[in-house]
């Protein structure tokens, strides 16, 4: 009884695999098996290609690494390889069980380099190489180093209200100094390191601005690329002064004008190169009520037809010069001008404030001036309209002999637009005066 089922299971096995769609599974299957046999028997490599294996750069253990060289850059981040190696195994090699490396051999300076590239895997897996692509890549080495930079500062958008300008010779930055980390040839291409924000504000007194950007400059003044340099983190404090300005009006102090001169029918014609310059100050209240500077004086009677005259600008410490004018020239617009010599003789030749207890006396009876004015006034000019005096106010017996000269003052006669060109003395004789008879 026990054994009835092995006929049947017989006659069931026989029709099932008598049919057709059974027989072509059947030779597929063999087939594949045979396949196989044969492959893994007569072809027992096979080749396998891999797409997008990262290059790496290793320095353990070279020359490079033993002077201080690092991998700066390298042109190739990728290669194609195709492997050959044991089919059972090559087989299950997948791309990110690759690494793609170079390494620089002998080479021990720095340099751009072309270095060949090698494939291994990472699991242990061993095979062949038959091609990587591309095979070669361009390497930069360089030392790492650490330079100490200097620090300046640009706030482009940071702007001072009317009447003031921002000191940026006393702007100062904490800290001064920064120290940057990289590639030496790179470090020697900084010429600039600037402190930069680009917060917006209008400001009118000494302001305090916060930043953490740092821009790099090369000499030709492009930015330079900061990806494989190391900066401090650092939190910038910028303190800007603010100045208060003011436009001034350039004057002269005129000496030596006779009495009822016009100087400011001399101003219109004796005038600067400038008209005026900006000035600066830390102090709000330096320009309270000052309008005009006075940058020098003149003497009248130096000023010819053909004056000219430089003049420095000299400030005290408390006045910054904005406008960059360190000098100015004072020049006399001859227009309408005109030189005329006139004799001047008798009563008009006379002594002023004479010192009690002497007698003075004028030795000189005849004087040529050179006058010069404007040319209606000096057509209707004469010399009688002329005064010639010696003016004995400061005069000190001790100091001198009984007969001398003394500087000669000239005026004019209800005339304001005229005056002696040239300097002129007169001789005097001085003698005691008698005693009163009692």
């Amino acid at each position: 009884m026990k054994t009835e089922w092995i006929p049947k299971f017989q006659a069931g096995f026989t029709k099932f695999i008598s049919r057709k769609p059974v027989h072509i599974i059947g030779s597929v299957f063999l087939a594949v098996i045979l396949w196989f046999t044969i492959a893994v028997n007569i072809y027992p490599t096979t080749p396998k290609s891999f797409s997008g294996i990262p290059v790496v750069v290793d320095l353990t253990g070279t020359m490079a690494e033993a002077n201080g060289m690092s991998a700066v850059s390298w042109d190739t981040e990728t290669v194609n390889v195709t492997l050959i190696g044991d089919r059972s195994r090559i087989g299950n090699l997948k791309a990110e069980d690759l690494v793609a490396y170079v390494q620089p051999g002998n080479i021990s300076s720095a340099g751009e380099y072309s270095m060949n590239i090698s494939v291994e895997s990472t699991n242990g897996i061993t095979f062949e190489v038959e091609s990587i692509t591309p095979p070669t890549a361009r390497v930069k080495l360089d030392k790492i180093e650490t330079q100490t930079f200097s620090v300046e500062s640009d706030f482009p958008n940071i702007h001072v209200t009317s009447g003031h300008a921002l000191d940026a010779e006393d702007v100062v930055i904490e800290p001064s100094t920064i120290e940057i980390i990289g590639p030496s040839a790179q470090l020697a291409e900084i010429d600039r390191v600037v402190v930069y924000s680009d917060k917006k504000q209008e400001i009118d007194g000494t302001f305090q601005l916060y930043t953490n950007q740092i821009r790099l400059y090369t000499k030709s003044g492009a930015l330079l690329d900061q990806e494989r340099l190391t900066l401090p983190t650092t939190d910038f404090q910028i303190t800007i002064p603010i100045l208060t300005t003011k436009e001034m009006q350039l004057t002269y102090r005129l000496l030596g004008a006779p009495t009822g001169f016009d100087p400011a029918w001399l101003a219109e014609r004796l005038r600067f190169s400038e008209e005026s310059i900006t000035l600066a100050s830390q102090t709000s209240s330096a320009f309270a009520d000052k309008d005009t500077l006075e940058v020098g004086t003149v003497r009248l009677s130096e000023v010819g037809l053909d004056y000219s005259k430089n003049i420095p600008i000299e400030l005290d410490d408390e006045y910054i010069n904005r406008s960059g004018i360190e000098d100015v020239t004072l020049t006399l617009d001859a227009e309408g001008l005109a030189t005329k010599n006139f004799t001047v003789t008798g009563e008009n030749i006379s002594v002023k404030n004479p010192p009690a207890g002497y007698n003075f006396s004028v030795g000189t009876k005849r004087l040529t001036i050179t006058v010069i004015g404007s040319e209606e006034t000096l057509e209707n000019l004469k010399a009688e309209d002329i005064v010639v005096s010696a003016d004995l106010l400061n005069y000190d017996n001790a100091e001198q002999a009984s007969s001398f000269t003394w500087p000669a003052v000239i005026s004019f006669y209800n005339k304001s637009d005229v005056w002696a060109y040239g300097s002129y003395s007169i001789s005097l004789d001085r003698a005691e005066k008698a005693a009163e008879q009692e």
